[in-house]
């Protein structure tokens, strides 16, 4: 089933622009969302409308509420008029939950498989990603840490957190591209020296280049 031209235009044209002042969930990281949930949806033989509409609104509360960002979010989808024209009520209502159901933080597992899907195509199984990610994050969110450690330090104890019993980082699917994705980066973040010099690489280049005081000022995901 090929995405509905219409649908696509109004989510290019009016939810996507709600991204421009995200840093570290602009853009770049909706596409790759977008582009892991797409191969999932072929994999799991998903509706590919609601799987591109899901990931496209994933994010798009952050800036009113952060700790609760997945449920806002959630609203945003569910209170959408627009949506209604392409999509059933028990659709609609998949797709909040799903919303709702993707931080990776989250222990329990996702309502349904869109949201299963969703939260593991949020994973960022790159380390150099993952670096200018959460430390534009802790900037926002954690000023009174004053030195690079303290933000390394604090961003490798939540990741680490989501290494669940079997000891590996957790996905509910079972993609294998995506297991294969994650075993390399466990591989290579679970050497705290490498992850550390990653996340030091990109702490001064975001230090000399202005970027910081960008993260910190103008930008509006936190």
């Amino acid at each position: 089933m090929d995405l509905n031209d219409e649908l696509m235009q109004y989510i290019v044209g009016c939810i996507f622009p709600k991204y421009e002042k995200y840093y570290s969930h602009g853009m770049t990281h909706i596409n790759s969302v977008i582009t892991n949930m797409m191969m999932l949806a072929d994999y799991y033989g998903l509706d590919k409308n609601m799987a591109y509409t899901i990931a496209s609104y994933h994010d798009i509360g952050l800036n009113i509420d952060r700790e609760n960002h997945e449920k806002e979010s959630a609203k945003i989808l569910k209170n959408d008029s627009k949506l209604k024209k392409f999509f059933t009520e028990p659709q609609i209502g998949t797709m909040a939950e799903a919303v709702e159901d993707h931080r990776g933080s989250r222990k329990e597992k996702p309502r349904n498989i869109y949201g299963e899907c969703l939260s593991d195509s949020d994973r960022d199984f790159d380390v150099s990603i993952l670096a200018k990610r959460q430390l534009a994050t802790s900037l926002k969110n954690y000023p009174q840490l004053e030195t690079f450690e303290d933000h390394f330090e604090r961003c490798y104890e939540y990741i680490c957190r989501r290494i669940n019993k079997s000891g590996v980082f957790n996905l509910w699917t079972s993609n294998p591209i995506l297991i294969e994705r994650r075993d390399k980066f466990q591989k290579e973040y679970l050497n705290k020296n490498y992850a550390r010099s990653i996340y030091k690489k990109e702490w001064d280049r975001i230090s000399n280049d202005g970027t910081k005081e960008k993260i910190i000022n103008y930008y509006e995901d936190y």
